[in-house]
């Protein structure tokens, strides 16, 4: 059962996760005020900082891949997307890197969406084997993070982040002035790094973040080591995405120091961490290295939000942390606060790490033990393999049954991807004509549309119309015509003259007057029969003009996918409905798939090729050279090395005929080659061809040439955008 503490309501899990924050929340925590540091243990410090440095800056190796690594998705990118410009940007520009950190790449690119962009750069990139690829379009900035499948170096490209390349600017200058600010900024990276409190994907500050904090330390030093580069009259606006920004730095940034200071790195960042431990400065601060110190809440405007990281950890669920609860302004975004990343386990995560760095630097730990790595499994140790290790014990014929196996696999592995492009072809080929035969009978297929829809309403009234009529007809019982007739009669009966011997009686009278009135009501009666019988028979000749239009327009539509037929003969079997064109563009999507896959074990296979072919080249190559004054004792071969390989037994015989041919320097083993190859006679003193020359240039290339090296990357071309 949990034990929460009743002062900050931690569990036993939260207070042994943060155990000094947990004491400082309860007033339990005695921070020394730094006094018993001496002068040697910052000495100390100073030498392991710049140690480590220097074992953990980028080598020249590493380097060396990421500009190559840059180059080739700068070229991949750009010829992807017309107009678009792929920039470096972050600490692998600024010079401000680490060897476990990663490559920050910047897509200047204004003519579709940036998701659409990301996608599309996904696709490529999957293409390319890149692994762990992880498109992030819902951040501020769109991002796509993956790692390259050879260098092992991971990636982040976002996509218009231009204020981005400025930070690199700004943070390069300072970097540049002075070497301790430089040591300074790797050093909190890499403890940041060590102890799992530099990324900001985790809810902690990121890398970025805490090259700001640590400059806004080393600009609060007694005297300044580094300036306010972005303070002078002169300034510099520009529009960046729409919106100005003060861009201003200065040229010449060491004119801004009136006194030098002297500190050493070790005391730097001792005066890092002790500033963030005991004078905590985001609680009434904002950090700000544009004004050069921290500037106040209440004039940033920027509150101290709630809930508090300890109330939020309290609180469980995805509370998320106050606004701007440890404060860091972005040098030229003023309104973005680089701490909106933090969550509330982060934020106790960094205060925690702050804590014991302070603690046990007092306490005389090595910067080794302040650094110590957190979580070991981050950093997994990569053995390098020797790339022909399962090569040299083989021997030829073991050898060469795998060149022959290979050699088949790609062969079989061929076949099959001409056959499934082929059907991929097919299915795009049947889509496109079905939909042509669609877009050429659209007309028709409207009209017949039109009409089919119209029958039914038409039958609907004419139904309505007949049952009317039949209804009234029913009512009445007479003629129309006859209804007319009775009428005329009995009105005539009623006003012609009156015959005196034939007078009729009152009742009789009264009879035919209701007879004439009820012959009226009936007639009205009859009319709306009428006019109802008469609508039906206009609405009945419509319906049989309707029908034979129908007719007309299926003949229509025959006619042209016969015609259609003729000229596509794929479409004879099939139903020409729209459900199956897209059926088909969903084949031919789905066999893209199974293409791309097949394409990615095809360059496994290739790269597996030229790895046996190098190991080939440089079994062939070999070396029996002999040790001066020792002709007997023969250089011992490489470890492992097969035993089959032939052997150099001096200058070729044609090699030495060409010198002698060109009036070139020979050698005494040059001139036993010539006697043992036919002596003089055999040297052709023709003079050498242009093709010859060529030849043997050739010749001298693939012998100075025989070293392994990786090839260029290979992509599909399919689907790219010219």
């Amino acid at each position: 059962m949990s034990e929460e503490c009743p002062i900050t309501g931690f569990d036993n899990a939260q207070q042994h996760r943060w155990p000094l924050v947990h004491q400082y929340l309860c007033d339990k925590l005695e921070l020394p005020n730094g006094d018993g540091l001496e002068a040697s243990a910052m000495e100390k410090l100073s030498k392991d900082i710049e140690k480590t440095l220097y074992e953990q800056r980028p080598s020249a190796s590493m380097l060396k891949k990421r500009k190559g690594l840059y180059e080739h998705l700068k070229r991949t990118v750009e010829r992807r997307f017309k107009g678009s410009s792929l920039r470096q940007f972050g600490s692998s520009a600024s010079g401000l890197s680490l060897s476990s950190g990663d490559m920050d790449l910047c897509l200047l690119f204004n003519e579709q969406k940036p998701k659409k962009i990301l996608r599309s750069i996904s696709n490529t990139l999957k293409n390319q084997d890149m692994e762990d690829i992880q498109v992030i379009a819902s951040a501020k900035v769109p991002i796509i993070k993956f790692t390259d499948e050879r260098t092992k170096i991971p990636v982040d490209i976002s996509i218009n982040n231009t204020l981005a390349l400025h930070n690199t600017t700004l943070l390069k200058r300072y970097g540049d002035m002075d070497e301790r600010i430089q040591n300074s900024i790797l050093a909190v990276k890499y403890w940041a790094s060590q102890r799992d409190v530099g990324d900001a994907a985790k809810g902690t500050f990121s890398s970025y973040a805490w090259s700001i904090i640590m400059l806004q330390a080393l600009q609060t030093t007694s005297p300044a080591v580094a300036p306010n580069i972005q303070s002078g009259k002169e300034r510099t606006h520009l529009k960046v995405d729409g919106i100005e920004y003060d861009l201003t730095m200065a040229d010449d940034p060491e004119q801004l120091l009136n006194e030098k200071n002297t500190q050493s790195v070790g005391e730097l960042f001792a005066h890092f961490i002790k500033q963030l431990v005991l004078e905590r400065p985001w609680e009434e601060h904002v950090l700000s290295i544009r004004s050069g110190q921290p500037i106040g809440r209440k004039e940033k405007k920027w509150k101290y939000g709630k809930p508090h990281a300890s109330t939020a950890v309290v609180m469980g669920g995805k509370t998320r942390l106050g606004l701007h609860s440890f404060p860091v302004e972005d040098p030229f975004n003023h309104d973005h606060d680089l701490s909106r990343v933090l969550r509330p386990e982060g934020a106790l995560d960094i205060q925690e790490e702050l804590f014991r760095f302070w603690l046990e630097l007092n306490e005389g730990k090595s910067w080794n033990e302040l650094c110590q790595l957190k979580n070991p499994e981050r950093f997994p140790v990569v053995e390098e393999k020797d790339l022909f290790e399962d090569l040299r014990p083989l021997s030829k014929a073991d050898f060469e049954i795998k060149v022959t196996a290979n050699s088949e696999q790609l062969t079989d592995l061929e076949g099959r991807i001409e056959m499934l492009q082929q059907e991929r072809q097919n299915n795009i080929k049947i889509s496109q004509a079905l939909r042509g035969l669609f877009e050429e009978t659209s007309d028709l297929r409207n009209e017949h549309r039109k009409i089919v829809r119209s029958l039914r309403p038409r039958s609907d009234i004419m139904n309505a119309l007949q049952e009317k009529r039949d209804q009234l007809n029913q009512k009445i019982g007479i003629p129309l015509y006859r209804i007319r007739e009775l009428i005329l009669e009995v009105y005539t009966n009623l006003t012609d003259d009156v015959d005196f011997f034939q007078v009729p009686s009152l009742q009789r009278e009264d009879e035919q007057f209701a007879w004439f009135f009820e012959l009226q009501a009936m007639h009205a009666v009859a009319l709306e029969a009428d006019t109802a019988h008469k609508e039906f028979i206009s609405l009945v000749r419509e319906q049989k003009k309707a029908v034979k239009d129908l007719k007309i327009t299926e003949n229509k539509q025959s006619e042209v996918r016969a015609e259609m037929i003729g000229s596509e003969p794929i479409l004879a079997n099939i139903t020409t409905e729209f459900s199956e064109a897209r059926q088909f563009d969903q084949n031919a999507h789905s066999l893209n798939k199974v293409i791309q896959e097949r394409r990615r074990e095809m360059r496994q296979l290739r790269r597996e090729k030229g790895r046996l072919d190098a190991w080939a080249r440089i079994s062939a190559k070999g070396t029996s050279t002999r040790k001066p004054g020792n002709r007997d004792v023969k250089r011992k071969s490489k470890s492992g090395q097969a035993d089959w390989k032939p052997r150099n037994k001096g200058p070729r015989p044609e090699e030495v005929q060409h010198r002698a041919a060109t009036g070139g320097a020979l050698s005494l083993s040059d001139l036993d080659v010539l006697l043992n190859s036919g002596g003089i006679a055999s040297v052709n003193t023709s003079k050498p061809t242009p093709k010859s020359n060529r030849r043997a240039e050739r010749k001298k290339k693939q012998n100075r040439n025989l070293t392994v090296r990786r090839g260029e990357r290979s992509q599909s071309t399919k689907g790219r955008k010219e």
